[in-house]
């Protein structure tokens, strides 16, 4: 038998190898049996060239990297009709998502146009498409009506608000500022880990709640009719309220537009385009040709005038110029921010995993906070909020055939042709036409609610964190739900830890599997050992030695290959439930520890109190120990 192969703890761990001692010292050995120069063994540490230098700088740029090798004959084809694609979608959408912000339409589009473009430099996934989403737009509209409660969606006016006066513009030029700064710290700091916190569930049921707020946000340009507007708990039954009451004020003509666009944009999407997948890899802009029909059908029948539609009414030719957002907002800003940041980067990092692994290149998760940092920063010097990437653009993006970053500018150009020339033509464009594109584009996030019935198979836990995400998002604002959810989740992870999972194993179920006697009782905990769960190990193992169901002399194997760490309460456990059961008359084993915590119990001379004999390595083992004392 190898020395490094022993299926029972037969002599302290200290006094032996472990599986990795062995492993090394095997790897010596043989580079002794080649007589090996001893001062190559030496470590030798790399010193600082131009050529480290280089790579480093091509790593936190890696537009450096990949555009020089980049590949015409094989991806400009690819590139070029998925940046189009993507291009005509970012004009409808960024329109219609600057409404949930409560900005300019013309916003929309700066923001996609910027934040893409920077993303260009930084970023390292070749298909996810940044811009406008529905998600954060949201969260952005919820921070106006908290701080600018008495400012409408197209105005840019100055007004007075709790932190001085200040116009929608420029609290989300400081809100992207911030949410920037946020996330650059989050790089520096290394606190992408953070985002292991917002589970699948979670952020399903988190963002389909988000939807509803949404949703309901774009009802009443639906039916034409003004509303107040509501923030904070219960800002959804309000707007329900509201709705039925303006019901009989509804202006038909408004309702006729929007019941045709949600009517066009849904045969579109369910049944032309997937029709013309089987042809063609380029969707049908479903989207731009609703907004150019609904602008065409605007002039020609004037509506604002004659049937008082509301319309985007004034898009300003060109680009701003540049200016410091107001630092002094930041200090104010910033609880809000941090979930802002957090779900921006979530969207990007999920859909650009999702695509690298597809693809099979890699991405990197650090440098992707970076970029997400870089392009809120340098985005913020222009009237802008913040952005993350959209998962149906992102999806038409690869359909479409991108295989590199080069894509965005090719989206990038068609933005700034419209932002620099075609812009004023869409004035006329009604609103409800963008709400009819907002509502439809829900559709997929209402549908995660299919996700229930499978989540209650799987997980309970699961189930509960997807439906409080989901309820408490739509009870309270966006942000109050996210926070609600993470706390939520974090409670459900410390019950599971608390109440572990720890039940009887057939004897059939021990692998493999020897004749075990009828006073033996074989127990699993499901569980690393520690101060939230000791007192349900000590309860269940005493309530076992006193079982009358199991025949003397009692024997119980503990099934440990689950406990990953123990802390001191853990040892002081052990030690409990062996006295216990040597008081009962019970003859107690414990089976399946790692090596690391057998060697830690050794460092505390635990088997002067415990013998080692009552370890095992495999449950196998135990109960065949049990038989050969028999």
């Amino acid at each position: 038998v190898h020395p490094c192969v022993s299926t029972v703890y037969s002599r302290p761990p200290r006094m032996g190898k472990s599986y990795k001692e062995c492993a090394t010292s095997e790897a010596v050995a043989a580079i002794d049996e080649k007589h090996t120069d001893p001062e190559a063994l030496i470590e030798v540490r790399p010193q600082p060239s131009r050529r480290n230098v280089g790579k480093a700088v091509k790593s936190f740029v890696p537009i450096l990297d990949w555009l020089p090798k980049y590949n015409f004959k094989e991806n400009f084809h690819g590139d070029l009709i998925a940046g189009l694609t993507v291009g005509i979608m970012h004009v409808p959408q960024g329109m219609a998502y600057a409404s949930l912000a409560e900005v300019p339409p013309i916003v929309g589009l700066y923001a996609s146009f910027f934040s893409s473009t920077f993303y260009t430099f930084f970023g390292t996934s070749r298909h996810i498409s940044i811009g406008c989403f529905a998600v954060a737009s949201m969260m952005v509209g919820a921070v106006q009506m908290s701080l600018l409660p008495g400012v409408g969606e197209t105005t840019n006016n100055t007004t007075t608000g709790p932190h001085g006066d200040v116009t929608p513009l420029e609290l989300t030029s400081a809100l992207t500022l911030t949410v920037g700064l946020v996330q650059f710290i989050m790089a520096l700091s290394r606190l992408g880990f953070v985002t292991s916190y917002l589970s699948d569930p979670l952020v399903s049921g988190f963002t389909t709640g988000a939807a509803v707020h949404v949703f309901m946000s774009q009802v009443n340009k639906v039916f034409g009719v003004k509303m107040p507007r509501h923030s904070g708990m219960g800002m959804i039954i309000f707007m329900i309220r509201d709705i039925i009451k303006e019901i009989p004020n509804t202006n038909l003509m408004a309702l006729g537009i929007s019941v045709f666009g949600i009517v066009f944009l849904s045969i579109g999407r369910d049944y032309v385009n997937p029709y013309v997948k089987r042809y063609s890899k380029v969707p049908v802009p479903l989207e731009l040709i609703l907004v150019i029909i609904g602008t065409i059908f605007s002039v020609f029948m004037n509506l604002k005038k004659d049937y008082h539609i509301k319309i985007v009414d004034i898009i300003p030719r060109g680009f701003p110029p540049p200016s410091v957002p107001r630092s002094s907002l930041i200090i104010h800003l910033l609880p809000d921010a941090i979930p802002i940041a957090i779900v921006c980067y979530i969207f990007i990092i999920s859909m650009a995993k999702l695509f690298a692994k597809k693809h099979k290149y890699r991405i990197d998760s650090a440098q992707e906070m970076y970029a997400c940092s870089f392009f809120s920063l340098l985005s913020s010097f222009f009237p802008v909020y913040p952005v993350g990437a959209s998962l149906s653009r992102s999806a038409v993006c690869e359909l479409s055939g991108a295989k590199t970053l080069l894509y965005t500018v090719f989206s990038s150009a068609l933005l700034l042709t419209v932002i620099l020339f075609l812009g004023p033509m869409l004035e006329p464009l009604p609103m409800c036409i963008l709400a009819c594109i907002v509502m439809v584009s829900l559709k997929s996030l209402f549908l995660q609610v299919k996700e229930l019935p499978r989540l209650w198979k799987i997980s309970k836990h699961d189930f509960a964190v997807w439906s409080i995400a989901c309820l408490a998002t739509v009870l309270c604002n966006v942000t109050q739900g996210l926070i609600i959810a993470v706390a939520f989740a974090i409670v459900t992870v410390v019950l599971r830890e608390q109440w572990p999972s720890f039940v009887d194993v057939p004897h059939t179920a021990v692998a493999p599997s020897p004749k075990i006697a009828d006073n033996v009782k074989v127990l699993k905990f499901d569980s690393p050992l520690h101060f939230a769960n000791v007192t349900k190990f000590i309860d269940v193992l005493q309530a076992t030695f006193t079982d009358a169901c199991l025949s003397d002399p009692k024997i119980v194997i503990v099934d440990c290959s689950a406990i990953s760490y123990i802390d001191s309460m853990g040892v002081d456990a052990l030690k409990e439930t062996h006295s216990d059961a040597q008081r009962a008359g019970v003859t107690l084993f414990f089976a399946g520890f790692n090596d690391s915590t057998i060697r830690m119990l050794d460092s505390i001379d635990f088997f002067t109190t415990v013998p080692l004999s009552a370890f095992h390595s495999t449950v196998a083992e135990a109960a065949n120990h049990t038989t050969a004392s028999d």
